[in-house]
């Protein structure tokens, strides 16, 4: 099973590499659209057969959205008792809600309470497509709110309102529009400052301490139109106590080309001195926040060198039958640098077969590491195939970590989960 993951991988990366742009409005997104679903089947985790009982809804009313994921697994092996890893600490039953939201990103009003799935700060030069839910059986219930009246505005981040671990914000003002509304390219250029800290992180089992960054920068959107949108953008960011960095991008966005290819692309180049890290609050951040075999977050810091590297993004549609997308980002000789997000889907390239994958992957040095899944990859591939107008037969395989107490000492562990299910699914605008 791992080999079949790890292939199904490969041909994404050569597909795309790289991942898409957050400074605009996702021009691949798909439709506003409600699904109730649910469904019956089994789950293989970690070789140890369940049965389970699903329900999904995803509901979207205008500006408000909902969705819900409840599923309950009972041990076959044991009576069918209900497993209760998913319900202690983490998120608890308030697991079962996955997000509530009003607005989208980039609305001049966007909150959304529960699962953070790619939440970023300005450009994300210090945090970057952060998930806080990537302990699938430990979910936490977080927050992103978002407030922009054109002059001014915020971002604000929160990975736990259970204990406010990491929380981070980003403030910034369009000067020019107080005294100059109606000036060409001079209105739109946006000043930012941007704060993230991370409360009690674990030195080692007794000690913790707090983990603070702050950077400014600026951007300018020189060209919005429907065909074609782009624009550039400097950074700035430092840890306290430690190292800084600098960074300038360009972005550019094509949503159709004569209806059957839309691309956006996005390249940064970095100069990073030592002890400072890029989109150090990522995806994997969760993973380094307790002390494991490897560096926790405080070494990772310390130890690491002055560099210069790259960060690229790509994405796009074919005749919106395909959706890709995906980013890399690398230092230049700084070992074990790599990241990779990757996501691909095609809802309507097989009549009646529904395919998902998405992956991500850090500690990259080559890509033998790319395609070996380890407790630096989170992945989930699932392929679904319609039996008729409600009913579906779906398989999900997914690749996550779990924290684990051994000796008294908190570990990581990868966890292989398997689940063929029945699926009852209803989508309506």
């Amino acid at each position: 099973m791992r080999k079949v993951v790890g292939v199904v991988i490969a041909m994404i990366f050569c597909f795309y590499f790289m991942g898409y742009s957050q400074a605009f409005p996702d021009p691949f997104r798909e439709p506003d659209q409600s699904t109730l679903a649910g469904g019956l089947g089994l789950t293989w985790i970690d070789g140890q057969p369940y049965t389970t009982f699903t329900i999904a809804p995803d509901i979207s009313l205008g500006k408000f959205g909902i969705g819900i994921y409840l599923q309950l697994l009972l041990d076959n092996q044991n009576k069918f008792t209900l497993r209760k890893d998913e319900y202690q600490d983490g998120a608890g039953i308030l697991r079962a809600i996955r997000y509530i939201r009003y607005g989208k990103k980039y609305d001049p009003f966007y909150v959304r309470v529960g699962m953070l799935e790619m939440a970023s700060l300005a450009n994300g030069f210090l945090m970057w497509n952060y998930n806080n839910g990537s302990n699938y059986d430990k979910r936490k219930i977080g927050l992103e709110l978002d407030v922009d009246v054109g002059t001014f505005g915020f971002e604000t981040v929160a990975s736990n309102l259970n204990k406010l671990e990491l929380v981070g914000t980003n403030v910034f003002v369009r000067p020019f529009r107080f005294f100059m509304p109606d000036a060409l390219l001079l209105k739109d250029i946006r000043v930012y400052g941007t704060f993230v800290m991370d409360r009690g992180v674990a030195v080692d089992q007794n000690t913790t301490r707090d983990v603070q960054a702050y950077g400014f920068g600026a951007d300018l959107h020189w060209l919005d139109y429907p065909f074609i949108k782009s624009f550039i953008y400097a950074d700035y960011g430092k840890f306290k106590g430690y190292g800084s960095g600098q960074a300038i991008g360009i972005t550019a966005i094509v949503p159709e080309l004569g209806g059957l290819l839309g691309l956006a692309a996005k390249f940064e180049k970095r100069f990073i001195k030592e002890q400072f890290i890029p989109n150090f609050f990522g995806p994997m951040y969760d993973l380094s926040r307790f002390p494991t075999s490897t560096l926790n977050v405080f070494q990772r810091l310390e130890n690491a060198p002055k560099s210069e590297g790259y960060f690229g993004q790509l994405a796009g549609h074919i005749a919106q039958k395909i959706r890709l997308i995906g980013n890399f980002q690398r230092l230049n000789g700084r070992k074990h640098s790599g990241i990779l997000h990757l996501e691909a889907s095609a809802p309507d390239l097989i009549p009646n077969i529904n395919l998902r994958a998405y992956y991500d992957k850090s500690n990259i040095e080559s890509f033998r590491d790319v395609r070996t899944l380890d407790i630096y990859s989170i992945s989930t591939v699932e392929i679904s195939y319609q039996l008729n107008r409600f009913m579906w037969l779906t398989a999900i395989y997914r690749w996550y970590w779990i924290e684990t107490i051994e000796g008294g000492i908190k570990k990581y562990r990868p966890v292989e989960r398997f689940e063929p299910r029945i699926t009852f699914s209803y989508t309506f605008k």
